[in-house]
């Protein structure tokens, strides 16, 4: 893919998050994702996307039934890999075997059957579409073969108030550390990307919003894909915990950027 040409200019400040009452982070989802803009999509991109659709829907289905549930829940319990939730367990133990993984590779930009706009429901639904194979750490990144890593996407969860400003265009995001109580470190995410900014390449964004009609499932939010985002920039500052924490600016990349 080619490099991105990152576009220089001052930057400015955007607007912060509406809080409400009890201080918690309000998301403002009117106006907060764009068309999609890709070109014409092909006829490999939509024999992806009914990949996609059939995936997400034997995931689904696996979800709903009450046995299956109580299996995942005991190897969730037991099992070495406590800390997985059982929508992962179920996207990368019974979904992978099943062969109904899709875009099983990690890789930089968009993602064949998915568009701007999409959404889903679970963590485990963004690992078996391919937009984001990390089950838990915010940041997902890849190793080269020269052994430089990059960042492939990021999620918003809204776990750790992760974004400090968001809007359309642009978003401040904190880095990832194994212990609030430490300063971070630049590795890892945290330096996949910083690289990203050094070789101009885009990571996708997936931001996590209040959505009332996902009741049903046991949730009332749903992670919707936000596009390709340029980091323009990177610094340190004191966290709320009175420790150095990296953050991020990153940038809605134009049509002109790729």
């Amino acid at each position: 893919m080619a490099a991105l040409r990152q576009k220089l200019g001052n930057v400015k400040s955007s607007s912060k998050l509406n809080r409400a009452k009890d201080g918690k982070r309000v998301i403002p989802c009117k106006g907060l994702f764009r068309d999609d803009k890709e070109k014409p999509f092909t006829a490999k991109w939509y024999e992806t996307r009914r990949n996609i659709k059939k995936a997400l829907s034997v995931y689904r289905e696996l979800l709903d039934k009450k046995k299956t549930v109580n299996k995942l829940w005991q190897e969730h319990e037991n099992g070495r890999n406590s800390g997985l939730k059982v929508h992962i367990r179920a996207a990368k133990v019974v979904v992978r075997t099943m062969g109904k993984w899709v875009n099983t590779s990690k890789q930089i930009g968009p993602i064949s059957g998915t568009k701007i706009g999409d959404h889903f429901y679970w963590r485990g639904e963004l690992s078996i579409v391919g937009l984001h194979h990390e089950s838990q750490r915010g940041i997902d990144y890849m190793k080269l073969i020269n052994g430089k890593i990059l960042a492939t996407s990021i999620v918003d969860s809204g776990r750790y108030d992760n974004v400090d400003e968001i809007c359309s265009d642009k978003l401040v995001y904190c880095g990832e550390g194994d212990n609030p109580n430490k300063d971070q470190k630049l590795v890892r995410g945290n330096l996949a990307l910083k690289n990203n900014m050094d070789d101009k390449m885009p990571v996708r964004v997936i931001r996590k919003v209040n959505d009332d009609g996902s009741g049903d499932r046991g949730c009332n939010y749903k992670f919707v894909y936000d596009g390709l985002f340029c980091v323009t920039e990177y610094w340190k500052e004191k966290g709320k915990f009175g420790k150095e924490i990296y953050k991020f600016l990153l940038r809605k990349c134009e049509e002109g950027d790729m």
